[in-house]
């Protein structure tokens, strides 16, 4: 019984270490990318990444307080009300830091790179969304020629 535990204690260790590598690793390619697509000089990028990693932190949070665990299918009418009215108060309050955040970069930032974040922010998504659907693809056809 301890051997099981301790195994699956190892096993859950290496497992969040791992995606923890993972969302280091996917940081640090959003930052690159951000930085080279809005071609920020060193100046800026130091002063820039700090008010961004900021903003998207009070982002999370706002995500995670109104996050539900309920299925939408297993809601009474009254939940669903109420959950959609929550969201909108979600949306209000992603606004407004828009808003307050706006003000912070464009303090760091020239207008033109600040109104080309939110391109810079769509590609590099974009651009991750494709390489997994390309990973995919080729497991699948790896999986399909293993088979022949």
């Amino acid at each position: 019984m301890k051997r099981l535990i301790l195994g699956i204690l190892i096993i859950t260790f290496f497992t969040g270490s791992l995606f923890a590598q993972r969302g280091k690793k996917m940081e640090a390619q959003k930052v690159a990318f951000i930085t080279n697509y809005l071609e920020l000089t060193p100046e800026e990028a130091e002063t820039f990444w700090p008010v961004y990693r900021q903003f998207q932190k009070e982002k999370r949070t706002i995500n995670r307080r109104y996050k539900s665990d309920q299925s939408v299918k297993k809601m009474t009418d009254e939940e669903l009300e109420a959950q959609m009215l929550s969201s909108f108060q979600m949306d209000q309050e992603q606004l407004d830091l828009k808003k307050e955040y706006f003000e912070k970069m464009k303090k760091v930032l020239p207008i033109r790179k600040l109104a080309m974040l939110r391109d810079a922010e769509r590609k590099f998504k974009t651009n991750i969304l494709d390489t997994i659907k390309e990973r995919r693809q080729e497991r699948r056809r790896n999986r399909m020629n293993q088979n022949n």
